[in-house]
């Protein structure tokens, strides 16, 4: 019907495009926070003790990690009981390993903090992940908070 507006003016378009614009830096800044977090994590877990666990039984699952154009990605992880011993004494608990290589009787270096053991990591991971997430996270902010200019000929930008 003529004179009736459609959500598909110019301008409708420019909002949707702006929404969708905005919805993309929040979520850049909500992954980068996960990877600051995980980074922060993998560096706390340096200052703890090391030990070297015995593997004693694993159980393996594959995790379907997302889907893509080429399919649905898997990862195999196990997760094992290792016994360790730590300045209390010995210790058992669960340890999550990624692969499906590990036997029983193996040995695997860890870190250990009380009752609590992840596998030990190399530290440019926790350094990667964290400084990963954190420029994530500053672009996102930067992204957000910026405001717009205005461009010669009086327009700003959108």
């Amino acid at each position: 019907m003529p004179g009736v507006a459609h959500d598909s003016s110019p301008r409708n378009a420019a909002r949707w495009g702006r929404a969708l614009r905005r919805a993309g830096q929040i979520l850049l800044g909500l992954v980068g926070l996960v990877f600051l977090t995980v980074g922060g994590g993998l560096l706390v877990s340096l200052s703890w003790d090391r030990a070297t666990g015995v593997v004693q039984d694993c159980t393996t699952r594959v995790e379907r990690t997302g889907t893509g154009t080429t399919g649905t990605s898997t990862r195999t992880v196990q997760v094992c009981t290792v016994r360790w011993q730590a300045a209390g004494g010995p210790r058992t608990g669960s340890v999550e390993i990624s692969g499906s290589d590990r036997l029983p009787a193996e040995s695997v270096e860890l870190r250990v903090s009380g009752g609590q053991a992840v596998v030990a990591t190399p530290a440019w991971v926790g350094v990667a992940t964290a400084a990963g997430g954190l420029a994530m996270v500053g672009t996102s902010a930067v992204l957000l908070v910026r405001r717009r200019r205005p461009r010669e000929g009086g327009r700003a930008r959108p």
